[in-house]
C-alpha cells in the first residue's frame, strides 16, 4: 500500500486507535483476522479459476459490510467493566431522588437545620475572621506583616477540632488548603490532606492514595476495608473501594465486590454523586475507544479489499483441467518423467496429513 493510500484511509484511524487503548482491540483484531481468511480464499478461488473477479470482489465487499456491521454493534456502548455497577448506582441514586421528594416532616427539620447551620458557620466566618488570624497567624523575627505558617495552622485546626468549634474547624480547613500550593513535598502534602479531610465530602487525593495503598492487597484485606469504608460512610474511603472493584479483573465474583455492590445504599451523597459521574464520564470513554478501534479494524479491512490476484486466462484453465484430468500418483510412486500422472494438490496433501495424525 502506498503511502498516499495509508495516510487517507488509515492515518487518522490508526493514530484514533492508537492514542486510545481499549480491550475492544482484540474483538476488532478477531473480526479482521475472519475478513483476511475470507479474502485469502477468495484469492485461491480466483486463482484456480473457480470465481472471477467480479464475484470476489461483490464477496469481499459483502465481508467488509459484515465485518462492519459487527464492529458497530459489539462497539456501542462498549465497556469492560460489569454493567452491575452502572445499574446499581442508578438504582440508588432513583431511590434517593424519590426518598427527597417524600420527605418527612422530621428530615425536612433536619434538612432545614443542617442548613441554617451551615449559614451560621458562614457568618461567623466573616465576623471571626480578625480573631482566628490573631490565633493562627505569626508574626516574624526579621519584621513585616504577620503570616500564616503551616506548624501554625495545624496547631490552630487541631485546637478548633478539639473545642468542637465548627467555625475554628471550617476556617482552618480553608486555610490550610489555601496553603497547600507553598508546600510541595509529599510528606506536607499529606499532613494537609489528613487535617482536610471530610467524610461528607469527597478529597480526589485521598481517592487516589487510598486507590494506591489497595492495589495489590489480597482478597481478605479488600473485603475488611469495605466493610470498614461502608461503616464509616468515609466518601473517600467508599469510592476508592468503588475504583477498586470496577478495575478488578475478575468482575464481580469476587466477595468483597459483591459486599460494594451491596452496600452501595451506605454511599454518602458526594460519594454517590462521584460516582455516578465518573462511571458516565468512563463509559463514554470506554466506548470512544472500541469505536476508534473498529473503525481501524474497517479502515484495514478496506484498504485490502482491492484483490491482487489475477483471474486465470482460458490457456490456462485449459492446461489446469488436462492436468487436474490425469491420475494421481500414488504416495509410493515417484511421478519422475512419468506425464501420465500428477502430484496431489497442496490442499488436498495438507488435509490428508491431518487426517494420518493421532
Amino acid at each position: 500500500m502506498s503511502m498516499r493510500l495509508w495516510k487517507e484511509n488509515l492515518g487518522p484511524s490508526a493514530l484514533s486507535a492508537f492514542f486510545q487503548g481499549s480491550p475492544f482491540k482484540a474483538d476488532a483484531d478477531a473480526e479482521l483476522a475472519r475478513f483476511q481468511a475470507i479474502r485469502e480464499d477468495l484469492e485461491k478461488q480466483i486463482g484456480r479459476g473457480d470465481l472471477t473477479l467480479k464475484v470476489a470482489r461483490e464477496r469481499a465487499q459483502n465481508a467488509v459490510d459484515q465485518l462492519r456491521d459487527q464492529l458497530h454493534k459489539k462497539s456501542e456502548g462498549y465497556s469492560p467493566a460489569p454493567r452491575a455497577f452502572l445499574d446499581r448506582l442508578n438504582e440508588e441514586g432513583d431511590a434517593r431522588k424519590r426518598a427527597r421528594e417524600n420527605m418527612s416532616l422530621e428530615s425536612l427539620q433536619r434538612e432545614t437545620n443542617k442548613l441554617l447551620k451551615q449559614s451560621l458557620v458562614e457568618q461567623q466566618l466573616a465576623s471571626r475572621a480578625p480573631e482566628f488570624e490573631g490565633r493562627a497567624f505569626m508574626r516574624p523575627m526579621t519584621g513585616g506583616p504577620a503570616a500564616p505558617t503551616l506548624d501554625s495552622l495545624l496547631d490552630f485546626h487541631q485546637t478548633a477540632r478539639n473545642a468542637g468549634d465548627d467555625a475554628a474547624l471550617e476556617w482552618g480547613r480553608r486555610q490550610l488548603e489555601a496553603f497547600r500550593p507553598r508546600v510541595p513535598d509529599d510528606q506536607s502534602q499529606a499532613v494537609i490532606d489528613r487535617a482536610c479531610d471530610r467524610p461528607d465530602q469527597v478529597n480526589p487525593r485521598l481517592v487516589g492514595k487510598y486507590t494506591q495503598a489497595m492495589q495489590d492487597a489480597d482478597p481478605d484485606s479488600l473485603d475488611t476495608f469495605v466493610r470498614q469504608s461502608l461503616d464509616a460512610r468515609d466518601s473517600n474511603a467508599c469510592l476508592a473501594c468503588y475504583m477498586l472493584a470496577r478495575q478488578s479483573p475478575e468482575g464481580t465474583r469476587p466477595r468483597w465486590t459483591r459486599t460494594l455492590l451491596k452496600g452501595i445504599s451506605q454511599f454518602p451523597d458526594a460519594a454517590l454523586e462521584t460516582a455516578r459521574s465518573f462511571e458516565a464520564e468512563a463509559r463514554q470513554r470506554e466506548a470512544d475507544a472500541a469505536r476508534a478501534h473498529s473503525e481501524f479494524a474497517i479502515a484495514q479491512a478496506a484498504a485490502q479489499l482491492p484483490l491482487d490476484a489475477v483471474a486465470p486466462s482460458s490457456d490456462d484453465l485449459a492446461r489446469r483441467a488436462r492436468v487436474f484430468n490425469k491420475p494421481i500418483a500414488q504416495p509410493d510412486e515417484p511421478i519422475g518423467l512419468a506425464l501420465d500422472r500428477r502430484g496431489i494438490p497442496a490442499d488436498d496433501f495438507d488435509s490428508s496429513l491431518r487426517l494420518a495424525t493421532p
